[in-house]
């Protein structure tokens, strides 16, 4: 399978109303769902960083038209230092704008925590994301060639 080719997504782990799935080569998918707590987020992370140890980078989508709300902790776990690879795009699709507002707040904490060099994008479907991400994967080959 080359670089620019993906897989068909795989779950690998449930927390709560959570699920996460991976596509090979590189792309992590949360399907965030009811009201996301922090120990179902760290374990939906702690899958994430298992499955992508030794990757050159990550490409992430995070689902969110099923997520009602995040508690506090969850805030706070998503601005918690990434296990394995480091993200290095993510498509945040869907939501209400009550979810929406409390996901751009967790990346601008993300950001300022981190300081890292991550790209976040917001878009109104999982269609449109995807193809943003698509654009980032070729970006990031063309720089490693």
């Amino acid at each position: 399978m080359s670089r620019n080719e993906s897989s068909k997504p795989v779950q690998i782990a449930q927390a709560g109303d959570s699920v996460l799935e991976v596509e090979e080569p590189d792309l992590v998918i949360y399907r965030l769902g009811g009201v996301v707590e922090g120990h179902q987020l760290r374990t939906l992370r702690v899958a994430e960083g298992q499955w992508n140890a030794g990757k050159p980078y990550l490409l992430v989508l995070v689902d969110i038209s099923r997520q009602m709300s995040s508690t506090m902790d969850a805030r706070k776990a998503s601005t918690e230092p990434a296990l394995g690879t480091h993200n290095r795009a993510i498509a945040i699709c869907g939501g209400n704008h009550y979810v929406q507002v409390l996901s751009d707040l967790a990346v601008r904490a993300m950001r300022s925590l981190t300081r890292t060099e991550v790209q976040v994008r917001f878009f109104p479907d999982e269609e449109i994301g995807r193809a943003w991400l698509q654009a980032q994967r070729d970006e990031l080959a063309s720089k490693a060639s």
